[in-house]
């Protein structure tokens, strides 16, 4: 787990003196950490009172509902923070390596079959939000070159004769002036309610289109303290189906508690008490039901909504202003439900130094066009899902429900089919390709276990026809020899 790097700026060729970053969440963190290794000096501002140790943020309202961090989250989570991951096991976060028994999957309606045994490793770490959010928030604050500092930043400054970003004004205490702060680079890194697009139309530039599913989720999360035994897992997942617009998330996190969140999908409402949870549980994972019901929940159920997840399309912009760049859900918010948003704000961190190592005048295109190449597979995976299976409503391309169907085919197979099942964890999981397309090897597997499941089902509807016409033949001689 640990490369035996340490957090220090890595000697690359500099790119200015002062970055600021604007938010100082996981995606506000990993870009700090990339600008680190490019300048003298990188200020991450956040609004909000930075906690000493872990624990939910007013200002983060969706931390209190599981997160799950995907394998390649991890990976890349690891990479740009050695020791991060031990620092992780060390405060008791679980990691399961290799150990597919500690992995409930349901997806659409249907139960993967993972295999006892695995074809290839893989390794997965389960930490709380709060818990993941303050080790990064640790390992980025020892960066010498990193500061952070709670204080909110008003807007960026635009020199319009430059067209381009030179630094950022925080609000003032009360009683004082603004304060500018100069910056050869600014990162947005202020989430879903980024004011990027705003500030783009103010400086006589456009805003950016937008692409959206409106997948009208609610969610309702409890924090449950489980009797040892009742659950082998450690990750159990039951998404919603068509048939079923319910769905349940549930993690064991570090400090010995579960995390149960139960989300509604295509603007159904989720449970509102406990006890309305449990009757999601006996419907969606009836073997885990029992347990639940044991649970001993702890405080108060949280709630949040998410109507709409966006997608805001900088990449498509022909004329964009120097020094800033959007980043992280700032960029696109995935439907939460598939737990992905966190792995793909890993993966643009990646994108943002190789941008910062490129000499080319383009970086802010050069950036928006690389994180639009790796959203692209994932949200359009997503928003067949959505569309098909969850009843999320908004233009839907034709080809979209045909797939849908192709997909629904293939998750079916894998709920008897080791081989499917654990590919279709490792691409979920975004390991190996971000494109959910099956190998000739995989499809072939699905139609031949598809095939044959049909041809067992007709030969058992001609062997129920034939017991049917013995039966009827039988009671016919029975009635003629009492006559």
């Amino acid at each position: 787990m640990n490369d035996g790097r340490s957090d220090k700026p890595r000697s690359v060729a500099r790119r200015g003196k002062h970055a600021v970053v604007i938010g100082a969440s996981i995606a506000g963190l990993c870009a700090g950490r990339v600008l680190s290794d490019f300048y003298d000096q990188v200020t991450l501002f956040d609004r909000d009172t930075l906690p000493e140790h872990p624990a939910n943020r007013a200002a983060v309202p969706q931390g209190r509902h599981v997160h799950i961090l995907m394998s390649r989250g991890a990976q890349e989570f690891g990479a740009l923070f050695p020791g991060l991951l031990d620092d992780m096991v060390a405060a008791g976060v679980p990691i399961l390596e290799d150990q597919p028994g500690s992995i409930h999957f349901g997806a659409a309606g249907h139960v993967l079959g993972i295999p006892t045994e695995l074809e290839e490793t893989f390794t997965t770490y389960v930490p709380s939000r709060p818990q993941l959010e303050w080790q990064i928030r640790r390992h980025a604050a020892r960066l010498p070159n990193v500061a952070i500092r709670q204080r909110a930043v008003s807007a960026p400054r635009f020199d319009a004769a430059a067209q381009r970003v030179t630094g950022v004004v925080l609000d003032p205490p009360d009683g004082a002036e603004p304060e500018f702060v100069p910056a050869d680079l600014v990162v947005d890194a202020t989430g879903r309610g980024t004011r990027l697009p705003v500030w783009l139309q103010e400086w006589g530039f456009e805003r950016p289109i937008e692409d959206t599913v409106d997948v009208g989720i609610g969610y309702a999360t409890q924090q449950l303290r489980i009797p040892d035994g009742l659950i082998e897992e450690k990750v159990v997942v039951a998404g919603a189906s068509r048939a079923q617009p319910v769905g349940i998330g549930m993690l064991f996190y570090e400090d010995g508690t579960w995390g149960m969140t139960t989300f509604g999908v295509g603007k159904v409402e989720p449970p509102r008490t406990f006890s309305e949870m449990c009757d999601v549980a006996e419907a969606v994972l009836p073997e885990h039901a029992a347990a639940i019901r044991q649970a001993e929940p702890i405080g108060e159920i949280a709630f949040h909504k998410y109507p709409t997840s966006r997608w805001r399309r900088y990449d498509k912009l022909t004329r964009y202003p120097a020094g800033i760049v959007p980043f992280g859900d700032a960029v696109v918010s995935f439907n939460p439900t598939y737990g992905q948003g966190m792995t793909m704000t890993s993966l643009q961190a990646g994108h943002l130094r190789r941008a910062l190592e490129s000499p080319g005048a383009d970086f802010a295109g050069q950036l928006n066009r690389a994180t639009a190449k790796t959203t692209y597979p994932v949200w359009t995976m997503n928003a067949i899902g959505d569309q098909t299976f969850h009843n999320a409503s908004g233009p839907m391309p034709r080809w979209y429900r045909p797939v849908g169907g192709l997909f629904e085919q293939f998750l079916g197979a894998a709920e008897t089919e080791p081989v499917l099942a654990e590919w279709f964890l490792r691409r979920f999981s975004l390991l190996d390709s971000l494109y959910m397309v099956p190998s000739a090897r995989i499809l072939g597997r699905t139609v031949r276990h598809n095939m044959r499941c049909l041809l067992a089902k007709r030969r058992e509807k001609r062997a129920e026809a034939r017991r049917q016409r013995n039966g009827y033949l039988v009671s016919a001689r029975s009635r003629s020899g009492s006559r």
